[in-house]
């Protein structure tokens, strides 16, 4: 970059106009990044255009009562006072449920289309369960259904020619016809709560050809999930709580992420799991016995990858599966960082974490973020004082350089754990520990002010005390999360 005699670059000394004139003739996920050029680039791309260039509708908390005609109203005299010349980066649409939506959304896509827009959000509202009995929310369902967009709604999308990010909530989506257009620009689409079938699904990618991320959220009607894009870019998959999927096959040469969480599947097959990087397997509800399924033996051709988040029931599937392979799990060697997820904790687990380890030396390992249970009053909380006699893993952590414990109770086997990490980890630089936000045992008083700082300063004497730590580590304790070390798939799990 050029820079000027004092050492600023001669972009940014540039006058606010000419700045705003540059901004205007990139695409806007090119001007949001101008943001990382300096402090006066930061957040100047939302000023680009002389007028409000992101729309949102949805019903206000206030006007619940108001009609769906009364809304849709509402947006047609919005913009009915916008000339169809003014730019449009972002369109949000939050629909009430209760009427169709076909003539409107056709309407306002064409005007969006009109107006450029590159980033859409549509969604229909679903009446709320705290409101509805189990018989009333499945006519519910049902209705909704009906009520929303039929295929012609995806040929409207098509139209918007400038498209690159699309996020469809609730819609209806039926097989799209084999001559739908090819929505030439989007690069990341994302389906919640759409009940799209397995053939639709098929149709929409084949229309994407520079399909970079995709999103499949609560899509209860998919069941043999089927991506292929191997004339796409698409390199992110997220697949969350698609309750009738029992298969998933991938043609991406070059997907690096996959994201997953949810009851596992019977078969994940992908054309080139090596190329993989980063993976998420977070299970659902907690099961009387592990179901068929064969992630773990794909987990073994995963020979690049570098970022992994497991759950307490995926390294039981690791620990019973992975003794069956005959080392197949030393390909881990690439792993950089890991996130455990522990719905659980009792000796048990500790021991699937030991035999996790056991299993996967992870030589190179420089990151470990674990999340212990939130819940301190399960029916498994009385294992807490139970000490498996089984010995820890010899293995080493020659790179590890951080570890963080999430919801830190300081029952006796995750101080085993803590042991066990801090006298393998050599060169461990930080060590953070994040307490509960509500302590546990009788002898902490919840109106005593003072309680927690007595629990931290009760832990930094305690953690101070195992041996072979050096006095080089840093040893952080907090009563919240402050979010300053996080894990690469803090927001996957956010959202589970």
């Amino acid at each position: 970059m050029w820079k000027s005699a004092n050492g600023d670059d001669l972009l940014t000394q540039l006058p606010d106009t000419i700045r705003l004139h540059i901004l205007t003739l990139l695409p806007l996920k090119y001007a949001i990044r101008t943001g990382a050029l300096s402090s006066r680039w930061r957040g100047l791309w939302r000023l680009r255009w002389p007028h409000p260039a992101a729309l949102q509708f949805s019903p206000s908390s206030t006007a619940l009562t108001d009609s769906a005609e009364q809304f849709v109203s509402s947006i047609d005299r919005c913009l009915s006072f916008r000339d169809r010349s003014l730019r449009i980066d972002s369109l949000s649409l939050a629909l009430p449920p209760g009427r169709r939506y076909d003539a409107d959304i056709k309407r306002w896509l064409e005007y969006a289309s009109c107006c450029g827009v590159e980033d859409l959000h549509l969604a229909v509202s679903f009446p709320s369960a705290a409101t509805t009995s189990a018989r009333p929310a499945r006519r519910a369902a049902r209705r909704n259904d009906r009520a929303a967009v039929p295929t012609a709604f995806f040929f409207s999308i098509c139209e918007c020619s400038n498209l690159s990010r699309l996020t469809l909530c609730g819609l209806h989506l039926a097989s799209p016809g084999a001559n739908i257009k090819r929505l030439s620009s989007l690069e990341v689409l994302s389906l919640y709560a759409t009940p799209v079938t397995d053939a639709a699904l098929k149709r929409i990618i084949a229309a994407c050809p520079r399909l970079r991320s995709l999103d499949l959220s609560f899509c209860r009607k998919l069941r043999r999930i089927a991506i292929t894009a191997t004339g796409s870019p698409l390199t992110s998959l997220t697949i969350i709580d698609c309750v009738r999927a029992v298969e998933v096959t991938v043609s991406a040469p070059g997907l690096r992420r996959f994201r997953f969480a949810g009851n596992y599947l019977t078969t994940y097959t992908f054309d080139n799991p090596s190329r993989l990087e980063d993976v998420h397997i977070l299970a659902g509800i907690p099961v009387s016995s592990l179901p068929r399924s064969n992630w773990v033996k794909v987990l073994c051709g995963l020979f690049n990858l570098k970022v992994l988040t497991l759950c307490n029931l995926s390294l039981q599937y690791i620990v019973v599966e992975g003794a069956k392979l005959m080392g197949g799990l030393r390909s881990l060697r690439s792993l950089r960082e890991i996130q455990l997820v522990m719905g659980m904790m009792t000796d048990e687990n500790l021991m699937d974490i030991y035999g996790f380890f056991r299993l996967c030396e992870c030589p190179r390992l420089e990151k470990l973020f674990i999340e212990l249970p939130t819940n301190t009053r399960d029916p498994f909380v009385e294992k807490y004082l139970e000490i498996s006699e089984e010995d820890p893993p010899e293995v080493e952590f020659e790179y590890l350089k951080m570890i963080k414990i999430s919801n830190f109770k300081d029952h006796s086997n995750e101080m085993r754990l803590v042991r066990f990490l801090l006298e393998k980890a050599s060169s461990l630089e930080s060590f953070v520990v994040v307490a509960p936000k509500e302590l546990v045992g009788d002898e902490y008083n919840k109106r005593d002010p003072n309680a927690r700082s007595d629990f931290l300063q009760y832990l930094q004497l305690k953690l101070s005390s195992i041996q072979k730590v050096p006095l080089r580590r840093q040893i952080i304790l907090s009563d919240h999360d402050d979010n300053k070390f996080r894990p690469t798939h803090w927001d996957v799990y956010s959202t589970v």
